[in-house]
């Protein structure tokens, strides 16, 4: 029983460091030496952020009501998902796929809509209002495409 319980302490150590530190464990191993059980983790890799791609876009700002979407004015986004505030833009598919995460200002935005007026190096950023829409206008951003 004390033996189990070392066992089952050493391992919550070693999980415990590993959400701690921007760490993988790929490969844990049990060892015995003198009686004393110690795990060892092995094959430990560093986690990388993730690759991005600097890109250059115009930037407008949508909600979902008729003034912005005419008859498509129930929230759900061209892949089929019900838009959301800090999350959902809209982007031309050929140069942005549905499905990519983007970068700006801090908040990780998913293109998840598409629009008549989005073509070429656009998007449209969802916000829960029309006001709020209107309050960001037309800006050109540079965004952080995650590749």
């Amino acid at each position: 029983m004390v033996k189990a319980l070392s066992i089952g302490l050493c391992l919550l150590s070693v999980i415990s460091v590993a959400f701690m530190q921007p760490r993988e464990i790929s490969v844990v191993e049990m060892t015995v030496a003198e009686g004393n059980p110690a795990i060892v983790a092995t094959d430990i890799t560093e986690v990388t952020e993730p690759k991005t791609k600097t890109m250059t876009v115009v930037a407008t700002a949508y909600c979902a009501c008729s003034k912005c979407c005419g008859e498509w004015a129930d929230g759900i986004t061209a892949s089929g998902v019900k838009a959301r505030a800090n999350h959902t833009i809209a982007v031309d598919r050929n140069v942005i796929p549905l499905g990519t995460r983007i970068l700006y200002n801090g908040i990780e935005y998913v293109a998840e809509d598409t629009g008549g007026a989005i073509k070429g190096n656009r998007i449209d950023i969802y916000f829960d209002s029309h006001s709020e829409a209107l309050n960001w206008g037309r800006r050109t951003i540079e965004i952080e495409v995650i590749v």
